[in-house]
């Protein structure tokens, strides 16, 4: 009921952006379930989602006037990157817990891309201040600045999984993603544990298809990537990848 009413008031929020009609406006960072709740409620464009760098899961909506998108370099999002020593790992809750033991709220933070030696965390308002006065995240001493660009070469490791279903069900999927029995995942799926494309799903006969984005609370984030021929025994081969 928290998360509901936490949406109906976000959906009045931007809606009240809309019908002020004011030259630009900017939420605070948005996650992709919100963006895509919010997507429904839009006229297509007079609206942009941008992270700091391309496919981030965490965005700044604008509302705009009608095809008069704002440039990348409008957004009021800052790119902090984090050097430290190879040898002393850092993790994303490591650099999301030191923003938030400063009091920094949760929805000025955007993306972490985290490396070997490097972070690059994409930040807004008082989160950019906070994130330049860091001399360590957790117990490893830190450099920061706020000048290097996103180095573009980020890429989100997968795990590939292969594997034959009857049809693109949710629940056939899912059992091939998890390797699991049919009745797990239909528990799974009637519990309300599953989003696709980031939204809850029940429905267990749920067609999927090639690209779609779904999660297991627990089990971790899939996409479906590839649908494929068809099997002698009249199966589909798919191919998923699995967020590592």
């Amino acid at each position: 009921m928290q998360q509901q009413e936490a949406d109906r008031i976000l959906i009045a929020h931007v809606q009240d952006m809309v019908r002020r009609g004011a030259w630009r406006s900017f939420t605070a960072f948005l996650d992709m379930r919100q963006y895509t709740l919010l997507k429904a409620e839009l006229r297509a464009g007079c609206y942009r989602f941008f992270g700091g760098y391309p496919d981030a899961q965490r965005g700044i909506l604008c509302i705009h006037p009608e095809d008069m998108p704002p440039a990348d370099d409008e957004y009021p999002i800052t790119c902090l990157t984090f050097t430290f020593p190879e040898a002393f790992p850092l993790t994303h809750r490591d650099v999301l817990g030191s923003l938030m033991a400063q009091q920094v709220e949760r929805d000025t933070v955007g993306d972490i891309l985290v490396e070997p030696g490097r972070v690059q965390c994409f930040v807004t308002g008082a989160a950019a201040s906070v994130g330049m006065s860091l001399t360590r995240i957790g117990r490893v001493g830190v450099k920061v600045t706020d000048t290097e660009p996103f180095s573009g070469d980020f890429r989100q490791e997968t795990k590939e999984i292969t594997g034959t279903v009857a049809s693109p069900r949710l629940d056939a999927v899912l059992r091939t993603a998890l390797n699991r029995g049919r009745g797990q995942c239909l528990e799974m799926i009637h519990a309300g544990l599953v989003t696709l494309n980031y939204l809850e799903c029940t429905d267990p006969s749920k067609l999927l298809s090639a690209g779609d984005v779904f999660s297991v609370r627990g089990s971790g984030k899939f996409v479906l990537r590839e649908i494929g021929d068809m099997t002698k025994k009249g199966r589909l081969r798919i191919v998923i990848d699995r967020f590592v």
